[in-house]
Protein backbone atom coordinates (compact mmCIF):
# COMPACT_ATOMS: atom_id res chain seq x y z
CA UNK A 1 0.00 0.00 0.00
CA UNK A 2 2.88 2.35 0.79
CA UNK A 3 4.37 1.67 -2.64
CA UNK A 4 1.10 2.54 -4.36
CA UNK A 5 0.48 5.77 -2.43
CA UNK A 6 4.08 6.80 -1.80
CA UNK A 7 3.62 10.34 -3.14
CA UNK A 8 0.86 11.01 -0.59
CA UNK A 9 3.03 9.55 2.18
CA UNK A 10 5.98 11.71 1.11
CA UNK A 11 3.70 14.75 1.08
CA UNK A 12 2.58 13.91 4.62
CA UNK A 13 6.22 13.62 5.73
CA UNK A 14 6.98 16.91 3.97
CA UNK A 15 4.15 18.59 5.92
CA UNK A 16 5.36 17.10 9.22
CA UNK A 17 8.89 18.29 8.44
CA UNK A 18 7.71 21.81 7.60
CA UNK A 19 5.69 21.95 10.83
CA UNK A 20 8.69 20.78 12.87
CA UNK A 21 10.97 23.34 11.23
CA UNK A 22 8.42 26.08 11.96
CA UNK A 23 8.12 24.89 15.57
CA UNK A 24 11.89 24.85 15.98
CA UNK A 25 12.29 28.37 14.55
CA UNK A 26 9.42 29.66 16.68
CA UNK A 27 10.85 28.06 19.83
CA UNK A 28 14.33 29.53 19.26
CA UNK A 29 12.92 33.00 18.53
CA UNK A 30 10.88 32.99 21.76
CA UNK A 31 13.52 31.19 23.86
CA UNK A 32 11.02 28.46 24.79
CA UNK A 33 11.39 24.68 24.84
CA UNK A 34 10.77 22.95 21.53
CA UNK A 35 7.64 21.08 22.60
CA UNK A 36 5.97 23.98 24.43
CA UNK A 37 3.43 25.17 21.87
CA UNK A 38 0.01 26.70 22.06
CA UNK A 39 -3.10 25.02 20.67
CA UNK A 40 -3.58 27.79 18.11
CA UNK A 41 -0.07 27.36 16.77
CA UNK A 42 -0.57 23.60 16.63
CA UNK A 43 -3.64 24.08 14.44
CA UNK A 44 -1.67 26.51 12.31
CA UNK A 45 1.07 23.93 11.89
CA UNK A 46 -1.48 21.30 10.91
CA UNK A 47 -2.06 23.42 7.81
CA UNK A 48 1.50 22.52 6.79
CA UNK A 49 0.62 18.85 7.10
CA UNK A 50 -2.62 19.38 5.16
CA UNK A 51 -0.75 21.29 2.47
CA UNK A 52 1.83 18.49 2.24
CA UNK A 53 -0.92 15.87 1.90
CA UNK A 54 -2.66 17.87 -0.83
CA UNK A 55 0.64 18.30 -2.68
CA UNK A 56 1.32 14.56 -2.36
CA UNK A 57 -2.18 13.72 -3.61
CA UNK A 58 -1.71 15.95 -6.67
CA UNK A 59 1.62 14.28 -7.43
CA UNK A 60 0.04 10.86 -6.94
CA UNK A 61 -2.74 11.65 -9.44
CA UNK A 62 -0.22 12.88 -12.01
CA UNK A 63 1.98 9.84 -11.56
CA UNK A 64 -1.04 7.52 -11.63
CA UNK A 65 -1.85 8.67 -15.16
CA UNK A 66 1.75 8.11 -16.18
CA UNK A 67 1.72 4.61 -14.64
CA UNK A 68 -1.50 3.78 -16.49
CA UNK A 69 0.02 5.06 -19.75
CA UNK A 70 3.14 2.94 -19.29
CA UNK A 71 1.01 -0.09 -18.44
CA UNK A 72 -1.00 0.45 -21.62
CA UNK A 73 2.21 0.73 -23.66
CA UNK A 74 3.51 -2.49 -22.11
CA UNK A 75 0.25 -4.29 -22.90
CA UNK A 76 0.32 -3.06 -26.50
CA UNK A 77 3.93 -4.14 -26.91
CA UNK A 78 3.11 -7.58 -25.49
CA UNK A 79 0.15 -7.88 -27.86
CA UNK A 80 2.37 -6.90 -30.80
CA UNK A 81 4.95 -9.53 -29.78
CA UNK A 82 2.24 -12.18 -29.58
CA UNK A 83 0.53 -11.26 -32.85
CA UNK A 84 3.68 -10.72 -34.95
CA UNK A 85 4.94 -14.32 -35.05
CA UNK A 86 1.44 -15.71 -35.58
CA UNK A 87 0.92 -13.39 -38.53
CA UNK A 88 4.21 -14.57 -40.04
CA UNK A 89 3.17 -18.22 -39.69
CA UNK A 90 -0.26 -17.58 -41.24
CA UNK A 91 1.35 -15.58 -44.04
CA UNK A 92 3.94 -18.27 -44.80
CA UNK A 93 1.42 -21.11 -44.75
CA UNK A 94 -1.08 -19.34 -47.01
CA UNK A 95 1.73 -18.35 -49.36
CA UNK A 96 2.85 -21.96 -49.60
CA UNK A 97 -0.74 -23.06 -50.27
CA UNK A 98 -1.09 -20.54 -53.08
CA UNK A 99 2.32 -21.31 -54.62
CA UNK A 100 2.25 -25.11 -54.31
CA UNK A 101 2.55 -26.46 -57.88
CA UNK A 102 0.53 -29.69 -57.65
CA UNK A 103 -2.26 -28.35 -55.44
CA UNK A 104 -5.47 -27.36 -57.18
CA UNK A 105 -7.87 -25.66 -54.81
CA UNK A 106 -11.49 -24.97 -55.73
CA UNK A 107 -11.93 -21.33 -56.82
CA UNK A 108 -13.85 -20.29 -53.69
CA UNK A 109 -11.24 -21.94 -51.39
CA UNK A 110 -8.42 -20.28 -53.32
CA UNK A 111 -10.15 -16.92 -52.96
CA UNK A 112 -10.47 -17.43 -49.20
CA UNK A 113 -6.80 -18.40 -48.87
CA UNK A 114 -5.83 -15.33 -50.93
CA UNK A 115 -7.89 -13.08 -48.62
CA UNK A 116 -6.23 -14.65 -45.56
CA UNK A 117 -2.84 -14.12 -47.21
CA UNK A 118 -3.55 -10.44 -47.90
CA UNK A 119 -4.94 -9.85 -44.41
CA UNK A 120 -1.88 -11.47 -42.84
CA UNK A 121 0.29 -9.07 -44.87
CA UNK A 122 -1.69 -6.12 -43.50
CA UNK A 123 -1.42 -7.48 -39.97
CA UNK A 124 2.35 -7.84 -40.32
CA UNK A 125 2.75 -4.31 -41.67
CA UNK A 126 0.58 -2.89 -38.85
CA UNK A 127 2.66 -4.74 -36.24
CA UNK A 128 5.92 -3.46 -37.76
CA UNK A 129 4.59 0.08 -38.17
CA UNK A 130 3.32 0.39 -34.62
CA UNK A 131 6.37 -1.22 -33.04
CA UNK A 132 8.44 1.82 -34.03
CA UNK A 133 5.81 4.21 -32.69
CA UNK A 134 5.65 2.38 -29.35
CA UNK A 135 9.40 2.61 -28.88
CA UNK A 136 9.43 6.32 -29.79
CA UNK A 137 6.51 7.17 -27.47
CA UNK A 138 7.84 4.97 -24.70
CA UNK A 139 11.20 6.74 -24.68
CA UNK A 140 9.62 10.21 -24.64
CA UNK A 141 7.51 9.54 -21.58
Amino acid sequence: MLKRYREIFYGFLFGIGAACIDMFIDATMQNKPFLQVSAGMTLYRMLFVLFGCILGWLLWRTNQRERQFRSLLANMEQLRHEIGPLAVVIHAQTQSLLAKPGLHLPPDAEAMVRVIYEQSQKLQSIAKEHSGELRIEGTDQ
